[in-house]
């Protein structure tokens, strides 16, 4: 019972933390890892990079996510009326939302029950990781990263705050 309360809230805190597309492209929310990211890493884990189920919808996601725009639903505003239900339904995050259970339900669809299990770990571990090794700092930068972080040299990220880890091997402890 634990297990799925984890998972479901997991679910959850995934979807909306990329619910706010009015930040950039990917989807990202400020100080969020994008979704894209976390979940090619959780396919590439299992071994199924390769899927071509799983990459078309990977595609679908960012196709869908790239034509969202933070207007308002004009469906909400007919007949000199205003339809909460409606804006809610046509607004962005509604559709951004919808991309990402789409998204889900297609890698689901795929994956064994062994790896029905494993995934959500996998992508919970990846966003806990990435939250240390290349913090957000102001929202979505062209690449998603922090500003001023080149993911090519992990000795150029982190906190300005701590030094980069030294490349010396540690001296033995003395007894």
């Amino acid at each position: 019972m634990r297990w799925i309360i984890m998972t479901f809230g997991f679910f959850t805190a995934a979807a909306l933390a990329c619910a706010n597309p009015s930040g950039c492209g990917s989807g990202c929310a400020k100080g969020a890892i994008p979704l894209v990211e976390t979940v090619t890493y959780a396919v590439n884990e299992l071994g199924l990079e390769e899927n071509s189920d799983i990459q078309t919808a990977l595609r679908l996601y960012r196709k869908e996510m790239r034509t969202l725009s933070p207007k308002v639903p004009e469906e909400a505003f007919v007949g000199g009326h205003f339809n909460p239900a409606a804006y809610i339904a046509y607004s962005p995050s509604a559709k951004a939302l919808q991309a990402q259970i789409d998204l889900f339900e297609t890698i689901y669809l795929v994956l064994n029950d062994a790896q029905k299990k494993e995934f959500p770990r996998l992508m919970g571990m990846y966003q806990h990781h990435m939250q240390y090794v290349l913090p957000m700092k102001g929202g979505c930068g062209s690449s998603g990263y922090a500003a001023g972080c080149d993911v090519r040299s992990p000795a150029n990220c982190g906190t300005k705050n701590v030094p980069p880890a030294s490349s010396k091997k540690p001296l033995p402890a003395k007894r």
